[in-house]
């Protein structure tokens, strides 16, 4: 599988309709013969790929029977894919945000302790998705300069800035100092609400802390790859008495 056609599978095709697409890129007009030639595909394959082709706009068919051929559409078109799956993820995130407050209902009593223990980048992201959805839409952070979001993919990075923003949360950030502080936007500084850490907690840690409900979330470094969320008020609120007194003697952010 080359370059081109797994760019096309992030897109949202298979793997054989972005095999089939691409050979038929490189004729005005091809029959299923000249495909199966071309790709090794078989033909019952190569038809059902071709009607989904069809359905997303990527294929057009001409004439009948023995003379039907097929013409690939403009790669422009992928474009018009994109922006589909685009707006069927975002429908999806408008239900999701719908359904998360009514499944939290459900939850376990007000007042149980609980500790929950993810493992893997996936079970770090399912983690996060709580903090998310919390009650209060506040998060107290303590951060060290080099952590999960700091190290890991940039797209789930923004993700996680995007729907942050987009939940309305705001925040109180404990973090150690960086050039990069200095390059926050007014909105940035808003949102996050920095203060920088005193020395004697530079390089100290590797795990991010986050207070939100009676919850409190920790994040591993990168190279762990765990989480560990506790629903307990008490401990919630002896890790807040804690971050209260950091914050008292930590710096606020100066920007450009």
């Amino acid at each position: 599988m080359n370059e081109l056609e797994n760019t096309l599978i992030k897109f949202g095709l298979t793997d054989t309709e972005a095999k089939i697409y691409l050979t038929g890129l490189n004729f005005k007009n091809i029959g299923v013969s000249e495909l199966t030639k071309q790709t090794g595909i078989n033909r019952t394959t190569i038809y059902h790929a071709l009607d989904t082709l069809t359905e997303k706009g990527l294929v057009a068919k001409t004439g009948t029977g023995a003379r039907l051929v097929f013409s690939m559409a403009d790669p422009e078109n992928i474009h018009n894919l994109l922006l589909g799956k685009i707006k069927r993820l975002e429908k999806q995130k408008e239900d999701l945000d719908n359904l998360i407050p009514l499944l939290k209902k459900s939850n376990l009593a007000a007042g149980t302790i609980s500790v929950a223990h993810y493992e893997g980048i996936e079970g770090i992201k399912l983690a996060i998705e709580d903090a998310y959805y919390c009650k209060s839409k506040h998060w107290d952070i303590i951060a060290p300069i080099k952590n999960f979001f700091s190290d890991f993919d940039k797209t789930y990075s923004k993700y996680f800035i995007e729907t942050r923003s987009r939940r309305g949360l705001t925040s109180r950030s404990l973090w150690e100092p960086t050039e990069k502080h200095k390059l926050l936007t007014p909105q940035q500084i808003k949102e996050r609400n920095p203060k920088i850490l005193p020395p004697i907690m530079h390089g100290k840690f590797n795990s991010v802390i986050c207070l939100y409900d009676d919850k409190v979330l920790i994040i591993s470094s990168l190279k762990e790859k765990s989480a560990i969320l506790i629903k307990s008020a008490d401990l919630h609120q002896t890790m807040l008495a804690i971050f209260e007194g950091l914050w008292s003697v930590s710096k606020p952010i100066t920007t450009k």
